[in-house]
């Protein structure tokens, strides 16, 4: 009867642990990232300023992509990442927006080249960008305006050509477009929080 028992809870033990690193590397990830307490959204066309910008008009568009080192969800995207900056880092500029409790030499391996990171101390570009969650893309025009925020991709691995929603805006901010509307696929954020308590 002992032997039955320690066996039923071995299985039991090895069953919630499967289960526990299943929602740990995977399920928790689908669903979308809570918003959290204090939120504020920043809307398409907004003014935006963060930062070491002034209120002057920048030299181009800038392109923020919020990134954490240890979230899996960042790493999924890298690849496609340094593919757009690598295809559009000659009239667009790229900056790496890590969260305070992220250390810059950490995360540089990540990237190519010589990818400007800063750590976002006080969460201060996420707050003023709207961003709550990485891996996202923010694009903000010359004269300061938010073009797009959201996803990448509506698939994990930034597969999907149909739903590249950052690369769709860019092209579409490149050829004078309005910014686009690509519906909730690309607004809803997935990946992992950012820690907003640190803003407060």
């Amino acid at each position: 009867m002992l032997r039955k028992i320690t066996a039923g809870a071995f299985i039991v033990l090895v069953i919630v642990t499967i289960g526990a690193l299943f929602w740990w590397t995977e399920v928790q990830y689908l669903l979308p990232t809570p918003v959290p307490e204090g939120y504020q959204e920043v809307y398409v066309n907004e003014k935006v300023y963060v930062g070491d910008t002034i209120s002057s008009k920048l030299d181009r568009p800038v392109f923020y992509h919020f990134f954490t080192t240890n979230c899996p969800c960042s790493r999924f995207n890298l690849s496609h990442f340094n593919s757009l900056r690598r295809n559009y880092g000659d009239s667009v500029d790229f900056i790496v927006v890590i969260p305070a409790e992220d250390d810059i030499a950490k995360a540089r391996p990540y990237f190519e080249g010589k990818t400007r990171i800063i750590r976002d101390v006080n969460q201060e570009f996420a707050v003023a960008l709207g961003v709550y969650s990485t891996p996202q893309a923010v694009l903000i025009t010359p004269d300061h305006k938010l073009y797009f925020r959201g996803n990448y991709n509506k698939a994990r691995y930034c597969t999907d050509p149909l739903s590249n929603f950052a690369q769709m805006a860019l092209d579409s901010l490149h050829s004078g477009a309005h910014p686009p509307d690509f519906g909730p696929l690309s607004s809803i954020a997935y990946g992992c929080g950012i820690d907003y308590t640190l803003s407060m």
